[in-house]
């Protein structure tokens, strides 16, 4: 087996064509799964439920924009099979390219934010339904603790900020921890999605004035 290449520490997204590619939902999918370990078109393909034809276009794609890499190749029935991996061992986009205060950086940012969501949403009622047919097939039932909660606060900017710095230090921890090279019994793969933000209301009554 060849050696795997050394993956860069960060990947920062500079430009909106590679934004565009890195924010679509099934490419967040396969950036997920390419992070746990290499793998190729159709392993990813099978854990996502999902024909190895739909994807082959994708994986070109990410690659093209330097967010997967080839690291390994072999014959398999006279056809050349290709393993792939995340270039990055982590990913970040340049904050010029979400700069809130231009028509352009709204509508990418409204567009990361619902792709984001909606790749979630996909990954939970993916696990929920591979769950179930495991169960339906005799799987043994291992209750564990799924954490959903929508809560809102009125703070000072500063207090928020320092939150935030929590919930980075928290991310961080987690991205950090070391995967289980076991994949038997009681070794499993957990997700994190966070979204804190500001949450803002329409005022009906400053509306008025102003249209006044």
């Amino acid at each position: 087996m060849n050696k795997l290449p050394q993956r860069m520490p960060l990947f920062v997204v500079k430009d909106l064509e590679t934004l565009k590619i890195l924010t679509e939902p099934l490419h967040l999918q396969i950036l997920e799964m390419l992070d746990l370990e290499p793998q190729t078109v159709k392993q990813v393909a099978d854990k996502l439920g999902l024909s190895s034809n739909r994807l082959y276009y994708h994986f070109k794609m990410l690659e093209e924009h330097g967010l997967i890499q080839v690291v390994q190749t072999r014959l398999v029935n006279n056809m050349l099979e290709k393993t792939y991996w995340g270039t990055a061992e982590d990913i970040d986009i340049d904050k010029e390219l979400i700069n809130f205060s231009t028509e352009s950086s709204q509508e990418t940012l409204f567009k990361i934010v619902s792709n984001s969501i909606e790749t979630t949403h996909a990954d939970i009622m993916r696990s929920l339904e591979a769950r179930k047919f495991k169960l339906d097939q005799g799987a043994k039932t291992v209750p564990r603790d799924l954490v959903i909660t929508h809560t809102k606060k009125r703070l000072s900017d500063e207090t928020y900020q320092q939150f935030v710095n929590r919930i980075r230090a928290i991310l961080k921890e987690f991205s950090e921890l070391q995967d289980e090279e076991d994949s038997g019994e009681g070794v499993n793969v957990f997700s994190i999605a966070c979204y804190l933000y500001p949450s803002y209301y329409y005022n009906d009554e400053q509306e008025e004035e102003n249209e006044g």
